[in-house]
């Protein structure tokens, strides 16, 4: 039996400088690289840092055809994903047949990545009675390959050291929470001590006027005497003074931070 290896390879929150040299040496001994392009994205991310990984690390001509986009919905999804998640599962075990494939997320696999959905596709293909048969001639092994992820990326534009001993982390994402929520898990974080304490809403670009205006109805003394700031990160950039805009429209994977000191 042989084995069929999947590499899945963290890349980073977007800056080609930040894809590990671990990322690197994988990508260039695999035989065929995907990577995931949303639908109605006009930026390839993704496919941009591996073709700059490659010219750093001076890989001469890797075959474009090696390169294989996978379709995925993000924000404005059409309920299509699972469709397209077990189309990409599909292309995936095929190309293992024919060698070493690696599959590449933004930031990093474990940390809210479309990994999930590609894991959970492979899976269900390969309980199907289509690849019975094929069950015999080997497993496939999944490598985690790590990457910066976009939350890490994001402490460091704000510089201060704010996570540190006995300070608590609350990660949350808001998508198809109501207002209640929201506002019971930022009560939750501000209610620990000792200082400081970070609440951090990943996704949160739909949602910075609810989150906003839930930091007010429960924090407004705090925000005025400056025992609370919030920060904005949006497309890997630091976003000033982002409470004063009248429009409070932001980019789908925008940071929200909250941090009681």
């Amino acid at each position: 039996m042989i084995d069929k290896k999947l590499f899945v390879v963290g890349v980073g929150p977007g800056d080609p400088e930040l894809i590990t040299l671990k990322a690197v040496n994988t990508l260039i001994k695999s035989d065929f690289i995907f990577y995931p392009n949303v639908c109605g994205g006009k930026n390839k991310i993704a496919y941009d840092i591996i073709k700059n990984a490659f010219k750093f690390a001076c890989v001469p001509d890797f075959a474009e055809e090696r390169l294989i986009p996978l379709k995925v919905e993000m924000k404005r999804s059409s309920g299509r994903n699972k469709d397209l998640y077990n189309e990409n599962a599909v292309k995936i075990i095929e190309k293992l047949k024919e060698g070493v494939c690696s599959y590449v997320t933004l930031g990093d696999p474990m940390f809210y990545s479309t990994y999930w959905g590609i894991y959970n596709a492979i899976k269900e293909t390969l309980n199907s009675v289509i690849y019975e048969k094929e069950k015999e001639s080997g497993k496939i092994d999944i490598i985690i390959i790590n990457g910066v992820s976009s939350f890490n990326y994001s402490l460091g534009l704000i510089v201060e050291p704010f996570i540190i001993k006995n300070s608590s982390v609350l990660i949350s994402v808001p998508v198809k929470k109501d207002f209640a929520e929201i506002k019971k898990e930022i009560k939750f974080i501000a209610d620990k001590f000792p200082k400081p304490q970070i609440i951090a809403f990943m996704k949160a670009g739909g949602y910075v006027k609810e989150i906003l205006k839930a930091f007010k109805e429960l924090c407004d003394k705090e925000l005025e005497d400056g025992m609370l700031k919030l920060y904005l990160i949006e497309k890997s950039m630091l976003i000033e003074n982002f409470t004063e805009r009248k429009e409070l429209n932001f980019d789908y994977f925008s940071i929200f931070i909250g941090v009681f000191l």
